[in-house]
C-alpha cells in the first residue's frame, strides 16, 4: 500500500525549529514502514488547524484525487484539524477515494463507533482550540491594560521600534523625519500620488522595504499613534460574506467607539496636533469623496486586464468635435508611483464589448469545441514537465531558508533582517506550491462530459443572450464567470461552460439589473 505522511505545526516558531514536524514525520514514517507500507510523499504545514485552507493539506487532497495513496498517515487528529466538521469533511474525502485515514497515537475501527469517537475527539480538539483563543485573548487584555502593546498587535509601524524589554514603542528617528516629511508634502500638495512618487523618485524606502503607494500612505495620515495615542480592540476579524468567499476568508470590521481601549504610553508623539488636524481636514474633505454619477456604461469594469501589464482596465470618456467616445485604458497608465507606466493604448468600448460577445456566442453555439481542446491538451505529451523545474526551485528555496536561519543563529544578520527575508522567501514558496497544485489539477484525467446537457444549456444561454439587453448581459458575465485579456489589436476571453441550464434565464427579462 502506498501511505502519504501529513504534518503540522500551528507556529512559525515551532516551523523554524523543525523539532515537532521531524518528531511527527519520524513516527508516522516508522509507523507506515512498521505495517509495510511504502511512503509516496511527506507533506508539511505550517498553519492554524481551524481551517482546511492550508497548502499542506491541499496537496493531501489533490494527491487523493490523483489515487496516488491508499492511506493518509497523521501523528494525532488534532494534526489533522482542530475543527470537527473538517475531520468529517476529510474523513468522507479520504473514503471516497478509496482510501482510509490512519493517526499513529491513535486507534479508529472503520464502523459507526469508530466514526463517533472520531468525531467526538475532533471535538475536543476544537474545544481546547476555543480555550487556547481565550487565554490569548485575555492575556492581550491584560498586557494592554498594564500599558504594554499587545503581542501581535500592532507592534511593526513605520516611524518606531518594538522595544521587546518595556512593550512599547520607541521612535525611530530616520523613519520619524519620512512620516513628518509625508504629513507636512500632502498638507502642500494635497495630493497621495504626488507625495508617493517623491519619495520613491528619492529611492526612500517604505516600511516593507518596497514602493510607496498611496493607499499605504493614506494608512499612515490616518493613523492616531503619531500623535501619540495607541488604541487596542478598534478593529476585529469577522467571516466574510459568502459572496466574498471566494476571494477571502474573513475580513477586518470595526469595533463600536465603546469597546476601544487606549494604551497609554505605547506610542510617542512625532506629528503636532495642528499638522495633524490639517490633514485630517484635507483626507475628509467632501470634495475627495465625492463620487460623481456616471451615465456610461463599462460592463467589463473589474473583468478586463491589460495584456501588456496585466492592469484593470478601466472606462474612460473622450471627445472628439464635441462628440464622445467610450475607451478602456489600463489603470497604469497614470500611477506614476509604481516607477513605470503602461504605454498600452486606450481600446475602443463598443469594439471590444461587441468581440466579446461575439466570441462568447461563437463558443456557445459550439460548445463542444472546448471539452475537445482540454482532451487534446491532457494527452499532449510533447510538452516538457515542468514539475522537475518547480520543485527544484522548492528545493533552492528550502536551502536559503537554512542558510537564513545559520545566519541568525551566529548572530551575522538581524533578526528584523532575517524575518524580512524569510517573508520573502515563504512567498515564493507559497507560489510555487501553488503552480504545482495547478499542475497536479491539470494532469488529472478530463471527466466524462455529458454533451447532450452541455450543448442544450449552452443553447439556452445564447437564445437568452440574443434577447437580453445592455444590463441584462451583466447576469451572463456572472453566470460564466467571464474574465478577459486585452489590448487595442487582440483580446483573450476566459470562462465556464455551463453543464446545466443556469437559474438565471428562467426569471423574467425585467428582473435582472445591473
Amino acid at each position: 500500500m502506498k501511505a502519504v505522511v501529513y504534518c503540522r505545526v500551528s507556529t512559525d516558531a515551532q516551523e523554524r525549529d523543525g523539532t515537532s514536524l521531524e518528531t511527527q514525520e519520524k513516527a508516522c514514517v516508522d509507523f507506515a514502514r512498521s505495517n509495510g507500507w511504502h511512503v509516496v510523499e511527506c507533506v508539511r504545514d505550517s498553519a492554524s488547524g481551524f481551517t482546511l485552507e492550508r497548502q499542506g493539506i491541499e496537496r493531501v487532497r489533490s494527491l487523493l484525487r490523483q489515487g496516488v495513496g491508499n492511506v493518509v498517515i497523521a501523528h494525532a487528529v488534532d494534526r489533522l484539524s482542530r475543527n470537527q466538521n473538517h475531520i468529517g469533511v476529510l474523513f468522507d474525502e479520504v473514503q471516497q477515494a478509496g482510501a482510509r485515514l490512519e493517526f499513529v497515537t491513535e486507534r479508529f475501527e472503520d464502523t459507526a463507533v469508530g466514526r463517533f469517537i472520531l468525531a467526538a475527539r475532533a471535538f475536543v480538539a476544537e474545544v481546547e482550540r476555543d480555550k487556547i483563543v481565550e487565554r490569548t485573548t485575555r492575556g492581550r487584555l491584560e498586557r494592554a491594560r498594564k500599558g504594554r502593546i499587545p503581542s501581535g498587535s500592532g507592534k511593526g509601524c513605520y516611524g518606531y521600534k518594538y522595544n521587546k524589554a518595556t512593550g512599547v514603542r520607541e521612535v525611530d528617528d530616520a523613519q520619524a523625519s519620512v512620516v513628518e516629511r509625508i504629513f507636512k508634502r500632502f498638507a502642500e500638495t494635497r495630493s497621495l500620488v504626488t507625495v508617493a512618487t517623491e519619495l520613491n523618485d528619492e529611492g526612500i524606502p517604505s516600511f516593507a522595504v518596497g514602493r510607496w503607494a498611496p493607499i499605504v500612505l493614506r494608512r499612515i495620515l490616518s493613523n492616531q499613534s503619531y500623535i501619540g495615542r495607541y488604541m487596542f480592540r478598534r478593529t476585529q476579524r469577522v467571516p466574510a460574506p459568502p459572496s466574498q468567499r471566494r476571494r477571502r476568508r474573513s475580513r477586518l470590521v470595526q469595533r463600536p467607539a465603546e469597546e476601544w481601549m487606549e494604551v497609554a504610553g505605547a506610542s510617542p508623539r512625532i506629528i503636532d496636533d495642528a499638522t495633524w488636524n490639517r490633514v485630517q481636514e484635507i483626507l475628509h474633505d467632501p470634495e475627495r469623496s465625492f463620487v460623481r454619477k456616471t451615465t456610461n456604461s463599462y460592463p467589463l469594469r473589474g473583468r478586463a486586464r491589460c495584456s501588456v501589464c496585466g492592469g484593470s482596465l478601466v472606462g474612460q470618456m473622450l471627445y472628439s468635435c464635441g462628440r464622445p467616445y467610450r475607451y478602456y485604458r489600463c489603470r497604469h497608465a497614470w500611477a506614476k508611483w509604481l516607477g513605470y507606466t503602461c504605454d498600452s493604448r486606450y481600446v475602443p468600448a463598443d469594439k471590444l464589448e461587441t468581440a466579446m460577445w461575439g466570441e462568447i456566442r461563437k463558443i456557445l453555439m459550439n460548445p463542444m469545441v472546448i471539452p475537445g481542446a482540454v482532451k487534446l491538451r491532457s494527452h499532449n505529451s510533447g510538452q516538457a514537465d515542468p514539475k522537475a523545474e518547480l520543485e527544484k526551485k522548492l528545493q533552492g528555496l528550502a536551502a536559503q531558508e537554512h542558510r537564513l536561519v545559520r545566519l541568525y543563529a551566529t548572530g551575522e544578520a538581524s533578526e528584523e533582517i532575517i524575518q524580512k527575508e524569510l517573508a520573502e522567501v515563504r512567498r515564493q514558496k507559497s507560489a510555487l506550491n501553488d503552480r504545482l497544485a495547478k499542475l497536479a489539477s491539470a494532469s488529472m484525467p478530463v471527466p466524462a462530459i455529458d454533451t447532450g446537457r452541455l450543448t442544450k444549456a449552452c443553447q439556452a444561454v445564447a437564445a437568452w443572450l440574443d434577447k437580453a439587453d445592455a444590463n441584462q448581459r451583466l447576469a451572463v458575465l456572472e453566470g460564466l464567470q467571464i474574465s478577459l485579456r486585452a489590448d487595442r489589436n487582440s483580446g483573450t476571453v476566459k470562462g465556464v461552460l455551463p453543464v446545466a441550464i443556469p437559474a438565471f434565464i428562467t426569471l423574467e427579462q425585467s428582473s435582472r439589473s445591473p
